[in-house]
């Protein structure tokens, strides 16, 4: 059989030689590192098979590598968000129940209870909180009476101490000035200057109180304690949450993105982290402009909801062992690194600690990792028992304290739902127990054994904390005028024991 060669196909060849030739010979070649080439095929365990021309992709690896991106920045968002996502709760939750900004003072007066739905709250000492915001102004908060109290921002970082803690009010009081750093008017003599590049900001006070002086304690913080903006001194309202039904927790679904935009759009940038902000913004989360997910985007943003939800709360139910704080104990604490989580070796944020802290706990403040023997409080978690496995509430367990607990005041075990990190629903309204409880009973070598069962034990029934029948929950020990042996670690409580 004879073939015909024409002039074009011989030419097309010679072409094709050539560049053969030419891309092998040429005179400019660099010894290139088979790291860096990417191959026409690749198989990825997550993305499947993606293909490539030269190194050049194709338009469905494009969007299955964009999708995965997208997606993997949006559970960041959320990871790195929860902070913010939580203090949007705190004030939603607070508005819904009529309070109002710099006018409105909302205190639990017969302390709270599993009716109201706040991360980690407890039943010792009556709440008191408001909202306060600076951007149209400044604003003063009048205070009267002996309290412990914090500040903080709309990403909640600490902005200021108010109360006993604070040095120019070490108990006795004062006029706090608070002003956003724009601010160009007058500072005022005689008050506490307190300045913030924040807007919104959360209020959280503890009256320092004791159980047969708290209701007089209470009056006579409605009395002296107000809250207005400077030079509008209008009457300041209280309103009283107790037994109060209503929400104060973030979402965990993809409407936590409204969440964290709400805020976004209302504050100043300069308060977020710029990384954070640029990733939000590849999710169409950027100040100044509607946040309206696509299709593909809502898509995104729920699956990412997902895996962030599996992350967030396996950071709590599954800790790490940095977090450990004893060496033979399931015990732990999210804030080794203290209150801004970096760590004083090489001055890294913990993005970890950070998000399990504020995915279980409100309120930050450098009092709650200073060290002050026989002052302030420190605490303990625990999310699982001496097996390391999750502790059920269908099951009967018991923590033994040894002798001679580490406080100059008192110590205090108090349960939570695990879903919402907020106290456990039962018929005991305190949710917890305490050591200034007069049925508490010790043992003959004077140590002191709880029980977490459904049920009363007989003959425990004052060392009782209820659980619920097919329902997990978790526990924060705490001690109030910690010594130094709970520093030392000289003293710790046991594991949760299972008593089969």
């Amino acid at each position: 059989m004879r073939f015909t060669i024409s002039k074009a196909m011989l030419t097309t060849a010679m072409i094709a030689a050539s560049s053969i030739a030419l891309a092998g010979t040429a005179t400019y070649q660099a010894e290139v590192p088979k790291s860096i080439i990417t191959a026409n095929q690749v198989e990825s365990k997550y993305l499947g098979d993606l293909s490539y021309t030269d190194g050049a992709p194709s338009l469905n690896t494009h969007h299955k590598a964009r999708d995965f991106v997208d997606t993997a920045d949006a559970v960041r968002v959320f990871l790195s968000g929860i902070p913010v996502a939580s203090i949007q709760g705190l004030l939603a939750g607070h508005q819904s129940i009529g309070m109002k900004p710099n006018q409105t003072i909302g205190i639990s007066e017969g302390l709270l209870n599993a009716k109201s739905i706040w991360l980690t709250a407890n039943t010792t000492t009556p709440y008191v909180t408001g909202e306060l915001d600076v951007k149209h102004g400044p604003v003063v908060l009048e205070v009267g009476t002996p309290i412990l109290g914090l500040v903080d921002n709309a990403a909640f970082k600490f902005v200021s101490r108010v109360g006993v803690t604070h040095p120019e009010d070490k108990g006795k009081g004062g006029k706090y000035f608070f002003y956003h750093s724009s601010y160009k008017g007058e500072l005022p003599e005689g008050y506490i200057h307190v300045k913030t590049d924040g807007y919104r900001h959360w209020l959280l006070f503890r009256i320092i109180t004791k159980p047969d002086t708290m209701k007089a304690d209470i009056a006579k913080l409605k009395q002296t304690m107000k809250l207005y903006p400077y030079g509008k001194q209008d009457r300041t309202n209280f309103v009283n949450f107790t037994d109060v039904k209503y929400n104060t927790v973030h979402a965990m679904d993809e409407t936590f993105y409204n969440e964290v935009n709400n805020l976004i759009q209302y504050e100043p940038a300069a308060i977020f982290d710029a990384e954070w902000l640029s990733i939000a913004k590849r999710l169409g989360i950027e100040k100044g402009k509607e946040f309206k997910p696509d299709a593909r985007m809502q898509g995104i943003l729920k699956e990412a909801s997902k895996i962030a939800t599996a992350e967030a709360r396996s950071y709590y139910f599954h800790p790490d062992a940095s977090v450990t704080t004893y060496d033979d104990r399931k015990w732990f604490t999210p804030l080794i690194n203290g209150h801004k989580f970096i760590d004083n070796e090489h001055g890294v944020v913990n993005a970890d600690d950070r998000a399990m802290f504020h995915f279980m706990a409100t309120g930050i403040t450098p009092d709650m990792v200073t060290k002050t023997v026989g002052a302030g409080s420190d605490y303990r978690l625990a999310t699982r028992d001496i097996d390391n496995k999750l502790l059920d509430g269908s099951k009967h367990y018991t923590v033994t304290l040894p002798a001679n607990a580490p406080v100059t005041k008192f110590w205090s075990f108090m349960i939570y739902d695990n879903q919402t990190r907020s106290m456990l629903e039962t018929d005991q309204a305190a949710a917890g127990i305490d050591g200034l409880n007069k049925g508490v009973k010790k043992n003959a070598d004077g140590s002191t054994t709880i029980h977490f069962v459904p049920e009363a034990p007989k003959g425990a029934e004052g060392n009782w904390v209820q659980t619920t029948e097919g329902k997990g929950f978790n526990v924060i020990f705490r001690v109030y005028g910690p010594t130094e042996a709970w520093f030392a670690e000289s003293w710790k409580p046991s594991d949760f024991v299972e008593v089969k």
